[in-house]
């Protein structure tokens, strides 16, 4: 069992290099310049001047000289500043990271509760009203994006019930329960194409299941069927289902994008959104760095969670 661990964790570091350098290489071929940006459309400065901020900034290097010495300073926990405000990333990232946290956190509870109790109900259930109503609210669910369902959401609960409110944040500790309303709506954006994807993954794995051998056994010995369920299916449909799980919590991180910017949450999501409008590098190049550690790290828990149910991956 350590042993498998200890080479998961191995392959990380080819991946988390892998990610830096593309990133890295893909930020430089936006276009339009960093600098002129940071000045403004109507800023009056000299080729001199220009050329003088680009040199502060360690911009008129070549490239493989200024991805080694970000790369450098990444190594050492220095994730660099804004190009824009000048402020340290790490303190960008330690008051906005939590609220992106919380947020796919929301969401992968809201989605996946639900998902899991109806996609058994349905696997259980193949071909009655519940099923059919499971599958359609699946497919609807994949097929409408985030950024629409959430515009939705707050026509609906917002400007037509005015329920819940529909913009702005407050932390948990200061207001846990306006916290809560208003993490609502952008959770709910996230967790119902979440739910959607596991929920019909969970029901063809436990099809999948239902129909072995050792259940038909089983269920001619005379077992009940909620007996059945709890020792025979959940254990064996749980493995692929957890894979698929954890792969989707991860996702949630990059679909927090957009659902920020719409929600004006002050999270990462929205903070990579503006960089990348503002073409600053290092907030993109690090930003993306870190929500690709924490999505790797997820894996990574989920592999080894894989390895708990499953015996024969231990002795790997």
């Amino acid at each position: 069992m350590l042993k498998y661990i200890l080479r998961r964790i191995l392959l990380l570091i080819p991946i988390l290099f892998g990610v830096s350098l593309v990133t890295f290489l893909i930020v430089r071929s936006i276009p339009g310049d960093p600098v002129r940006v940071l000045l403004g459309a109507d800023a009056r400065s000299t080729p001199e001047q220009i050329a003088n901020i680009r040199r502060s900034y360690g911009l008129d290097q070549p490239l493989p000289v200024q991805y080694l010495k970000w790369l450098g300073h990444v190594l050492t926990g220095d994730l660099g500043q804004s190009l824009r405000t000048g402020r340290p990333l790490t303190q960008e990232l330690s008051m906005r990271l939590p609220v992106t946290i919380q947020l796919a956190s929301f969401a992968a509870v809201l989605g996946m509760i639900p998902a899991l109790l109806f996609g058994v109900l349905a696997a259980v259930k193949r071909n009655s009203r519940l099923d059919w109503m499971t599958t359609l609210t699946a497919l609807a669910g994949i097929s409408v994006p985030n950024f629409f369902l959430a515009t939705l959401l707050v026509l609906l609960f917002s400007y037509k019930l005015r329920w819940l409110p529909n913009v702005g944040y407050k932390s948990f500790s200061d207001a846990p329960l306006d916290n809560l309303q208003l993490m609502i709506l952008p959770a709910a954006s996230l967790a119902l194409p979440f739910m959607a994807v596991l929920m019909r993954f969970t029901r063809s794995a436990v099809l999948e299941v239902l129909g072995q051998d050792y259940v038909r056994v089983a269920r001619a010995k005379g077992v009940a069927q909620s007996r059945v369920i709890l020792r025979h299916v959940l254990p064996n449909a749980g493995i692929p289902v957890l894979t698929i799980a954890g792969i989707q919590v991860a996702s949630l991180l990059g679909g927090t994008v957009i659902v920020e910017q719409i929600f004006a949450l002050p999270g990462v999501g929205r903070y990579i959104y503006e960089a990348i409008s503002n073409r600053d590098y290092p907030v993109v190049q690090s930003v993306t760095l870190v929500m690709a550690a924490i999505f790797v790290l997820v894996s990574l828990i989920v592999d080894v969670l894989y390895a708990v149910l499953d015996p024969r991956l231990r002795n790997r």
